[in-house]
Parts: structure tokens; sequence; C-alpha cells
């Protein structure tokens, strides 16, 4: 690009150049660090201005006098001064509207008087030998000013000023707007210059900047570099994602991101095994790079952390044994049945939600055979702002470091392996021997977690005709290995829990039983630790509402934070200690109870005997309300009309 503006430089011109691409590819940042410093090298004096934000076309000579400037001999000279005061007129008016953002004007002219009047006098201080002015933004007034007007202005500044005009553009835009691509391509601009930048050498640039020479060091590293190369070959066949690759900002925004959870991760990381770290973080990266991607494109919010946390890794199981009734060839189930229309849109949403999160693991994270690793912090802290709990971080790494040593070490999930990803390349012996010894596995409890048996379970029984062992005796083996893994848990895991209600129509018919089998496990211990959790449930209420509120409604990964998704927990909340608590409420303590009752009602609880069983819980919260005792107004009060009412009615409804 450098060599196509020297060439128009040296040239002479009957219009202006246009140097185009996507909006926030880093056109203007290399403008400004490359091309004007160069520029500047060979003598010339570049003078760049936004019109983003001006109203009229009158308003351009004045930003352009107030970006110009001199040598710093040349400002020193007296003739300077001397003519400004007998051309300019009368001394600046104080308050003047741009007068103060042009320092060597301010003191001697009035700026308002002399652009309305007579902007060639303006124009006189700039002189166009070795001028280059360089304007930005010049889509972004296509709406706001009339084409031709703004047309007027350039030309005056081209034809007529005989300066050389460099304008930056986002031209798949003005390619929309049929009149303003006629009218500058025909009449304004003279060459187009097409601007794609080096995505790799200005991203390792971003990575040496402000930042930790481990955190450069890893970042600039040859798989992390690859996650976003857009030239990377798994990329070719999606446009999309080259052009989202392609903006700078995006990759500015993952970056200042990531850097915060790798120092977090960092500190418990440092001691760890060196491969397996990498690959743990590498995977965050690329996560991250994902949801920054969504998140910026308005595909995903906060509010679709639900979904986030639901993603389960099911595309790379082919379970497509000829039952027409059942498919599992992708994550969610696409079919839609006959509802009222606000469900439809809902499922509607939640389907593209579905595809949108897939597509961040299947093009970012699988494609570089990094592990899928689904981690809430990064949804929170890309989308919502939300500070970094190194414990739960730390958590997720121990899930992800307990499965690399089970994966690593234990032939049951090697073969496991084998039949998920190559069971076509064992012959007829090998495959009844293999369904043999997956059995054996599968009763000794050599697996330990539920989707292990889940995925053994579906082969076992389909496979069964290959050994001796009847479908019974196959299901006797499965009760007993998953027997064997809950004598050891004393907490389900949440994620687990979710995994179950996801994978359950997705699996054959045959199988699901073994869902059903899993879950009544997990309740049995749920309604073993239910005093003590009741006891904690009420404390919290009382004492800690806000940590309540992210205990029902915010899960971290491997946490043991016990499952209440599926049982009425708040049922066991007194009335009276909801008076008590309405009658004495903190601010922060409306804004919890509004997050327990929007996303557990509204947003997350599956069951409707769960939502059924804490209705008198919002019940009695809404006569609470109504004879709240109060003599004056409250912040929290205002809060309460705002927020807790209103969310109340609807789930009433």
């Amino acid at each position: 690009m450098l060599n196509g503006i020297r060439n128009y430089l040296s040239m002479e011109s009957t219009g202006a150049l246009m140097v185009s691409g996507e909006w926030g590819c880093g056109k203007t940042y290399h403008i400004e660090k490359v091309i004007i410093p160069t520029l500047r090298q060979d003598g010339w004096n570049p003078t760049k201005v936004s019109l983003f934000g001006i109203e009229s076309v009158n308003e351009i000579p004045l930003r352009i006098a107030a970006n110009y400037k001199r040598t710093e001999k040349e400002n020193k000279k007296q003739w300077l001064y001397d003519w400004i005061k007998e051309k300019a007129g009368k001394v600046v008016a104080k308050g003047t509207q741009f007068a103060s953002s042009i320092s060597w004007l301010e003191s001697f002219v009035d700026m308002k008087t002399l652009v309305s009047t007579n902007s060639g006098l303006l124009y006189k201080l700039i002189p166009t030998e070795k001028t280059v002015i360089i304007l930005d933004d010049i889509e972004r007034v296509i709406d706001t000013i009339d084409v031709h007007t703004l047309l007027g202005a350039i030309n005056e500044l081209v034809e007529q000023r005989g300066y050389k005009v460099v304008v930056i553009a986002n031209n798949s835009y003005m390619q929309q707007k049929s009149e303003a691509k006629l009218v500058f391509k025909e009449k304004v601009i003279e060459k187009t210059l097409v601007y794609e930048p080096d995505v790799v050498s200005i991203f390792k640039e971003l990575c040496g900047k402000g930042y930790s020479s481990p955190f450069t060091a890893f970042m600039t590293a040859q798989k992390a570099v690859e996650v976003i190369d857009p030239s990377y070959p798994s990329y070719k066949e999606d446009k999309g994602l080259q052009v989202e690759l392609h903006n700078i900002r995006i990759l500015k925004f993952a970056l200042a991101h990531f850097s915060k959870i790798y120092e977090v991760c960092n500190a418990f990381l440092k001691d760890e095994n060196k491969d397996t770290a990498d690959s743990f973080l590498l995977s965050l990266w690329a996560c991250t790079v994902g949801v920054a991607i969504e998140y910026k494109k308005d595909r995903l919010t906060y509010k679709d952390r639900l979904q986030f946390a639901q993603y389960v890794e099911l595309s790379s199981i082919d379970w497509e044994f000829g039952d027409d009734d059942w498919k599992a060839d992708g994550l969610f189930d696409d079919t839609q049945e006959d509802e009222e229309q606000e469900k439809q849109k809902e499922e509607k949403q939640r389907e593209y939600t579905n595809r949108r999160i897939t597509y961040i693991f299947k093009k970012l994270v699988k494609v570089h055979n990094f592990p899928v690793i689904v981690s809430l912090q990064i949804f929170d802290f890309v989308t919502a702002g939300m500070s970094l709990d190194k414990e739960g971080l730390k958590a997720v790494w121990e899930g992800y470091k307990n499965q690399v040593q089970r994966n690593n070490i234990s032939p049951a999930y090697a073969l496991l392996q084998k039949f998920i990803h190559s069971q076509w390349d064992m012959s007829n012996e090998e495959m009844a021997d293999a369904v043999m010894q997956l059995a054996q596995y599968v009763e000794d409890g050599e697996f330990c977690d539920n989707m292990a048996y889940i995925n053994s379970a579906t082969y076992l029984q389909h496979f069964y005709p290959l050994t001796s062992f009847s479908k019974e005796d196959m299901q006797k083996k499965i009760r007993c290995g998953i027997d064997k893994m809950y004598e050891s848990i004393d907490t389900p895991n949440l994620l687990d829990k979710l995994n179950l209600d996801v994978v359950e129509t997705e699996i054959p018919k045959e199988s699901r039983w073994v869902v059903k089998y899993e879950r009544e496990k997990m309740d049995k211990i749920t309604k073993a630790n239910l005093d003590t959790d009741i006891k904690e449930v009420l404390h919290q209420f009382n004492e800690d509402l806000p940590t309540l509120a992210n205990r029902l409604t915010i899960q971290y990964g491997d946490t043991k934070t016990p499952d209440f998704l599926s049982y009425p927990i708040l049922k066991h909340i007194p009335k009276k200690d909801i008076t008590k608590k309405v009658n004495n409420i903190q601010p922060k303590e409306v804004m919890a109870l509004y997050q327990i009752l929007n996303r557990r009602f509204l947003q997350q609880v599956p069951y409707s005997e769960v939502y059924d069983a804490e209705l008198p819980f919002v019940r009695n919260l809404e006569q609470a309300l109504a004879q709240k005792n109060d003599n004056k107004t409250t912040y929290a009060d205002i809060l309460i009309e705002d927020y807790l009412k209103d969310i109340i009615k609807k789930i009433q409804k």
C-alpha cells in the first residue's frame, strides 16, 4: 500500500486516492503507524482528519486546520503571525466552538467568522506543496451529509485547492449505497487501493506491547498464532471467519482479555507439567477468540451462558445404527414442534445460539486438536466483564488434568476412543474382542465420568450379539460399573447433571435407561445431603443473599456445588424469613433476588415440578413486598419497583 500511495503522490492527479478495507481491519492504524511516519521521512506533511461526527462540510476546513502541523522551524517564523494578523481579521472570541482545538490560530482569528465568510483564507494558511490531506471515516457521514455536498468539499480540496487527498473508507459499506458508490467512483476517486493487513505480523506486534515476556513468548509461538491466522488451512473454506480474523479490533479485544486469563492461570500452572498446561492454555485461548468474535458481532451475549455451559462434545460420536427414531449427527436436535408463537421464537433463538456456540468449538478449538474445555469463567469475563475467579479456573484445570491423566494411563478410555473414532478399522474378530473387553472395563468400574458409561452402554447394547452375553447380561454389567463409580462420589457434579439433560434425547432409545439410572444415583446422593444443604441455604438467604444467588444461578465448571436445578430448594425458606429480609433489605440484596427470580424461574429451571414447588416462595415474597414497612423511600425501594415487582408478575403468569 505504501508504494501505491507514493506513486499517487509522485504523479499529476485529477482525483483522490481511496484506501479501502473492512471496519476493524487496521487500515487506520496502518496509516497512522506506518504510512504517515514514512511520508514525513519522504518530506511530505500528512494531515489526517476524521470526518466522524461532522454535521456540515463547513467543519472540514476547521478540522484540517486543527490537525495541520508545520515544522518547528516554520512555526517560529514571524511572517506567519504577521500574515495572520493582516489577512484573518479580528481577535478570536472567547468560547468559540472550534478555536480551542486550533491552538496556533486561536490567539489571532475568529474561526467561526473566518470559515463562514471565506474558508479560502483558512486554506491559504496550509500550503498545497508537500501537503497530503487524509480523510478518514468517509462512509460514516454518507448518511448524514448530502453526498453531492460532500463531493463538492472534496473536489474543492483536489481540483480547486490542489491538495493531494487520500480517502480512507469501508468500501463494502460504500457499495451498499448505490448513489454514493457511483458518485465517488466516477467523480472523486481516481484510484482505489485495497488494504489487506498482515494479521500475523500485526498480532505479534500487539503481543509485544505492554505484556509480560512469558505471555508474549507464549502468544507468539506457532500454535497460538495459528488460532488467529486467516490463512490456516482449515479456515480457508470459511469466508466469514477469515473476515472476522482480519478484524484487528476483535483480535485486540480477545488478546487483552486472554492476557488476564493467562495471568490468573499461570499462578497455579507454573509448577505443573508444561505440555499439559500449554495444551490447557491453548484451548482457553482458542475459546476466548471464539467468544470474542461472537460477542463483538452481537451473536452471543451474557444471557446465553447457560447454553454455553450445556455444550457437550457429541458431534464426534457416530451412533447411526439405522434407527430412524433418533439421530446424533449434530449437537442439538433441529426439529421443532408446533408450539405457540412465542415459544417458537424462543426455540429459534435457542437453535441459533446453539449453532453459534458449536461454531466456536468446531472452528476454533477442535480444528487445532485442542481439548474442548467449557469454561464459564471465560464466557462471563468476555461477555459481561465479570471478575476472574482463580479458584473457579483452577477447578476447570483440575478437571482437565484428571481427564488427561485418565486418558494417558487408562486402557479403558483408550478402547472407548477407538470405538468412537475408528471402530470401522477393526475386523470382525477384533470388534468381537473389543466388545468383550469394553464390557469387562465397564463392569469393573474403570471409567470415572457419566458420559463414558453412556457412550459405552450405547455400543455394548448395540453390539452385544457379537458376544456370548444377552442384552440383560450387558445391562447388569453397566449397572454394576455405574454403581462402583458413584460409590466414590460425595456430591454430584453439576456439569455431569447438565450433560445428562442434554444427551438424553440424543442417544438411542435403548440406552436412555442409563441416563435415568445415573440421574437416580445423583438424586439419591443429593437427598442424602439435603439436610445440610437446607441449613446452608437458609443461612445464606438471611446473611449472604448475593452468594446464594450465585450458588443457584452461576456455576463454574467442575465445582462441588449441590445441584438444585432439579430440586425445589427455595420451598424450604420460611415466610417469616422472607418478611424479615424484605423489611431490612439492602440494594445488593434486591438485585440478588432479581437474579434468582429471573434466571431460575424464567431462564434456567427445566422441570415443571420444581417451578410449581417454588411458586409459594414467589407469592410470599410478593406479599412481603406489598406489606413492607417504610418510613421513607430508599434506594432499595426504587430497585424493588424497577426490577422485582415486574419479574414477579411475569413468573406468576
